[in-house]
């Protein structure tokens, strides 16, 4: 798929790997909608990527019907969908029983479900509907799916089963989903990602902005780099290669540094 001139929702796009995703996609070409919840940062965001090239949807991935109103937003400023990136995701931690001895609280568990799994099947079965409306393109290309699980998926931490749990599934699901979506010219793949900086990682700094003993130790854990967290960048560099290399399909791509995550 060539960037230039496609259309593309990023869910959780106003920061962190989402925001670096959306911020190269226009870099190269595309236009992108961004989903999030921060009105602020997502509308300070389209404001900066200048042109006609974004546009801010106040969306919760949660509820299917902010999720219609922002795809229906999406085709009426920009006609089509060509991609989908699904940034959006995180959770608190939850022990299966606490030290307290208290079992898992359901709702919490729902919640991380909802947001990370249910929230990416709802957002990229409606962008999909939407890419098999117009014509494939000179590789019979329809459009392209990246899903974002983690390295949770696979050896998930201490209270990270809700987690670990929604992760995995959308794991799970994107073979099944590329075998839905290949004969109609739409691919589906998934990066799974270890430690970045993000903002959901920022405690991890200190004052001067360098890693505290907590972060070194994470970092540490990494084969090579393993004395700094991923770039946002180094995201949204893979995922502009995946999105451009028709081969990729139904894979799960670990991005992580050869870190397997340690029991804390």
């Amino acid at each position: 798929m060539k960037i230039e001139g496609k259309v593309f929702v990023i869910t959780g796009g106003a920061s962190g790997l989402g925001e670096a995703t959306c911020r190269n996609l226009v870099k190269h070409g595309g236009r992108v909608a961004i989903f999030d919840r921060d009105e602020v940062k997502g509308q300070s965001l389209a404001a900066e990527l200048t042109g006609n090239a974004a546009l801010f949807c106040n969306v919760d991935v949660q509820s299917e019907e902010s999720v219609v109103a922002a795809v229906d937003a999406v085709m009426a400023k920009f006609g089509r969908i060509d991609g989908n990136v699904n940034c959006a995701g995180g959770g608190p931690s939850l022990s299966l029983v606490n030290k307290k001895g208290q079992p898992i609280d359901m709702k919490k568990f729902e919640f991380v479900v909802r947001l990370n799994l249910i929230g990416t099947m709802m957002v990229s079965s409606k962008c999909v509907a939407k890419m098999l409306e117009h014509d494939p393109d000179e590789n019979e290309e329809r459009g392209c799916v990246i899903n974002v699980a983690s390295v949770a998926a696979f050896d998930g931490q201490n209270g990270q089963g809700a987690y670990s749990a929604a992760k995995a599934g959308i794991v799970g699901m994107t073979l099944p989903m590329a075998r839905d979506m290949g004969t109609r010219g739409v691919r589906i793949n998934t990066i799974a990602p270890g430690v970045f900086a993000t903002p959901l990682t920022s405690g991890m700094y200190d004052k001067d902005g360098k890693l505290g003993k907590v972060g070194a130790g994470l970092a540490a854990q990494q084969v090579f780099p393993n004395k700094r967290f991923g770039h946002p960048e180094n995201f949204s560099h893979l995922v502009l290669a995946v999105f451009e290399n028709e081969m990729i399909n139904g894979e799960t791509i670990r991005l992580d540094a050869g870190i397997r995550m340690p029991k804390l």
